[in-house]
């Protein structure tokens, strides 16, 4: 028998590399979107406050993964059409603006992890303040900052949407 090794190509390598990541990317992907679904329609009946405030700490949870994974197909789906965002640097940006932020890959969180939250239900709507530390990469460049959030949701047709979401960099 005639065993013969043969080193890859740095070629071969990436595309190897590439292949993974793309697999991980489609299993993530997968979990996050059953999670996503799971939160969403939990709320179709109405439920007491403490049964809505657990479907938005797991919605903010699924947030949060998608947020750090640039998903903006998930982001999309907790979302209401006339959702709005304040930047920490007091920008509004639309629905849309901030879908295609989060999916063109401008800049890539290393790490994102949310604590301090608080969520209080009114009915069929319900605010959340939070805190949210992450380390990103941008041209470049890596930063880490830590941000106080708060966002707004309102049960819309059974299922929890975000309508507002606000957020101030801690200095």
């Amino acid at each position: 028998m005639n065993s013969q090794c043969r080193r890859s190509t740095p070629g071969e390598d990436m595309v190897r590399e590439g292949a993974a990541r793309a697999a991980a990317h489609r299993v993530r992907s997968v979990l996050l979107a059953a999670l996503l679904s799971a939160a969403v329609t939990s709320g179709s009946a109405q439920a007491p406050a403490s049964d809505a405030a657990a479907q938005i700490r797991a919605l903010e949870l699924a947030q949060n993964v998608a947020i750090a994974h640039g998903d903006a197909a998930a982001m999309a789906k907790v979302t209401s059409e006339d959702f709005a965002f304040i930047t920490p640097r007091g920008f509004l940006l639309s629905r849309a603006q901030m879908l295609q932020g989060l999916s063109n890959g401008e800049f890539t969180y290393e790490y994102r992890q949310i604590s301090d939250l608080n969520i209080r239900v009114y009915g069929d709507a319900a605010v959340v303040t939070g805190q949210s530390l992450h380390t990103i990469q941008q041209g470049g460049r890596e930063w880490s900052d830590g941000y106080r959030y708060s966002r707004t949701y309102v049960r819309q047709h059974g299922a929890w949407l975000v309508v507002v979401w606000q957020s101030t960099r801690e200095d």
